[in-house]
């Protein structure tokens, strides 16, 4: 599991809620295929989803590659839309787009201007939040797509971001005031619902408190012995008990082999 592409897919669903004619129709990962939600719905829909997903590897960092993720959010419409608005005087009235063909790809089009700029302005905390955890968008496909259904005719959009996303925090550690990672958190801890979500990723980031070498070893993907190997572990007196390594002194009479002396 990439503990970023979940933030990521959870930021994007709640920025775009209330952000777009969908109104609050919008699904994180929804399983029934669209033309079945929309059905039952028949007013403009949103679901949020993650598709492919890559990261560049360098030796064993399956973690903490340069990873990259599609973003897919997919719309459908199978109604009339009536849009709140204002005549040249001020006065509220509606501007009613009816159930047809030019009708249905109008309003498509208009949530998707919606959609991109709910991810690219700060209107709420959750769009500040995906922001943070998509530093850069490498591209952005948009395709179109209908169905007669069981007698239900709709128009569907999908929209595919791909994103680049942020490392997760280095486990072992408690995840520190002003990050990104942090704002996530916070702004999760802040939603009733997501609260349970926040504490699991909390707990998975920092879990057991590790040290600095175990942390560098967990990053780099190798074993504890190897880390001791490459000389960033632990340091063992004659006793075999734990010292701090303050120095390394080259001993002259050793040929080309090298002695650790702790100075502590």
């Amino acid at each position: 599991m990439s503990l970023a592409r979940l933030a990521m897919r959870i930021a994007a669903a709640r920025a775009l809620r209330g952000a777009t004619l969908a109104g609050d129709r919008v699904f994180d990962s929804a399983i029934d295929p669209i033309d079945q939600t929309i059905a039952e719905t028949r007013q403009p829909i949103l679901v949020v989803m993650t598709d492919d997903h890559e990261a560049d590897i360098t030796g064993r960092d399956l973690t903490y590659g340069d990873a990259r993720c599609d973003l897919v959010i997919e719309a459908a419409i199978a109604a009339r839309v009536e849009i709140p608005a204002t005549d040249g005087d001020g006065n509220a009235t509606t501007i009613a787009i009816p159930h047809t063909d030019e009708g249905m790809e109008l309003v498509l089009d208009m949530i998707e201007y919606q959609v991109v700029a709910a991810l690219t302005r700060e209107r709420t905390d959750w769009s500040r939040v995906w922001m943070k955890l998509v530093p850069r968008i490498s591209k952005r496909l948009s395709r179109r797509g209908a169905s007669a259904e069981n007698g239900v005719r709709f128009a569907a959009r999908q929209i595919v971001i791909t994103c680049d996303l942020i490392e997760p925090p280095v486990a072992g550690a408690n995840i520190q005031a002003g990050t990104a990672w942090d704002d996530v958190l916070t702004v999760m801890s802040a939603d009733a619902v997501l609260v349970p979500v926040a504490n699991m990723l909390r707990a998975e980031i920092e879990g057991e408190p590790a040290s600095d070498w175990q942390r560098a070893a967990n990053m780099l993907g190798i074993t504890m012995d190897t880390a001791e190997g490459l000389g960033i572990g632990q340091v063992f007196d004659e006793d075999g008990n734990p010292v701090e390594l303050t120095g390394i002194v080259l001993d002259p009479d050793a040929g080309e082999a090298f002695t650790v002396t702790n100075h502590a």
